[in-house]
């Protein structure tokens, strides 16, 4: 019904924001901030057939079947909202999450004992344009919703197998074929593949430096399967994303993780990683960076958009020394300074992680020297957090370090 609704315009159109969704997904996972975020109203905009779809959605929106497939997705989709907020409500452990699925919940109900074509439109489209600038009209608006329900009648939420899908033609074109089975679709593991429990799942293929994202399995369950995997032999099969894939796919664990590699403070400084990069997952090339070597620990924060001067890129580092005395960490010294860098110094450090900015003298703001500070657990009295909280930027970076 919906395809033969739709038409040939809309449904291209639509499989053309499929294709920008994935690209833009495929250069988040390669750590690359796409020029533009991926929307529909933006792709509606540079389309070369606007008019015509437009003129399409004008036309549609004068038929009482297309009014009631929209309503009626519209419709089911409050349904499994308001299941969803009854069983979280069900578990939830304080009055005022209680009191809050309760207020979804009856708000929800409100708005589909009034629902029909006129509130939908008024109330969904017209006020999206409110707050869009590229939008024009309530069609604008419609073909944001309508975008969303071709997908969830279209290809729903599981990912169907099919020969020659992106994912199998880019492992074959790097001479790993059959990995992925014809029955059910999943990517057979070979034993040197490694498992990533992050978010998303994913797995890592060191033959080709890249990972491919996993779909439907708990990070925790991958976890425990990972360590199955050095005590057990089995042979495994994961579902695989089909369609975001290629070189250099990374493990951005966005969401819950904010970490690229390493892992953060774990209670001792003499077991902190040698290396670990955490990133921020809204503005994913703003970094911090931190180097364990010995007794020396550096904290450098990189950030894109991050100061200039006199044609130099510029960054923050901490350096903290320390000596373990029976037992008890102690600070010798610690200091804060900016780090200036040229054009192919910047570059070099974003693929270099140990590269030092070396385009002009370093400068500093303090520096405490011979000093016998321990190390202190909580957070208000330790001096190595509070220096850092009191100058980076991304004081969210700092936290996540430490807190995890």
């Amino acid at each position: 019904m919906m395809e033969s609704l739709l038409r040939d315009v809309i449904i291209n159109f639509f499989e053309h924001c499929r294709a920008m969704s994935f690209a833009k997904e495929i250069s988040i996972y390669q750590g690359v901030r796409p020029i533009l975020d991926f929307d529909v109203i933006r792709c509606l905009k540079e389309a070369h057939n606007k008019d015509e779809i437009l003129l399409e959605l004008s036309s549609l929106s004068k038929l009482d079947n297309f009014k009631e497939f929209v309503l009626g997705q519209v419709e089911k989709e409050s349904k499994e909202d308001i299941n969803r907020w009854q069983r979280e409500q069900l578990a939830s452990k304080t009055d005022n999450d209680y009191r809050f699925y309760e207020i979804q919940i009856e708000k929800t109900k409100e708005y589909l004992s009034v629902l029909n074509w006129e509130w939908f439109i008024e109330n969904n489209c017209h006020s999206l344009c409110e707050i869009c600038n590229d939008a024009e009209d309530w069609r604008w608006g419609l073909i944001d919703n309508l975008f969303r329900y071709y997908l969830q009648v279209k290809y729903g939420r599981f990912l169907e197998y099919y020969k020659g899908c992106p994912l199998e033609k880019y492992l074959t074109n790097h001479g790993l074929e059959n990995c992925i089975d014809d029955h059910y679709g999943l990517m057979k593991m070979d034993t040197l593949w490694v498992l990533k429990n992050g978010n998303p799942p994913k797995v890592f293929i060191p033959k080709l430096n890249t990972h491919v994202i996993l779909r439907h399995i708990p990070s925790n369950l991958l976890g425990l399967i990972d360590e199955k995997r050095n005590t057990s032999d089995f042979k495994l099969s994961l579902r695989p994303d089909y369609h975001v894939c290629g070189d250099k796919i990374r493990d951005l664990q966005y969401i819950c993780e904010e970490r690229d590699f390493g892992r953060g403070y774990c209670g001792k400084l003499t077991k902190i990683e040698n290396l670990s990069k955490f990133y921020d997952k809204d503005w994913i090339n703003d970094w911090l960076i931190v180097r364990h070597n010995g007794e020396e620990i550096t904290f450098e924060e990189i950030l894109e958009d991050g100061p200039q001067d006199q044609d130099h890129f510029v960054t923050q580092v901490v350096h903290l020394m320390f000596k373990e005395i029976e037992g008890v960490e102690i600070i010798t010294h610690i200091d804060h300074e900016y780090v200036f860098y040229d054009e192919a110094g910047i570059k070099a450090k974003k693929n270099k992680l140990l590269t030092k900015g070396e385009a002009r003298d370093r400068y500093k703001t303090f520096k405490i020297d011979d000093a016998i500070i321990p190390f202190s657990l909580e957070v208000s009295n330790n001096l190595l957090y509070q220096v850092l909280i009191s100058y980076f930027t991304k004081g969210d970076l700092v936290d996540e370090y430490f807190k995890g």
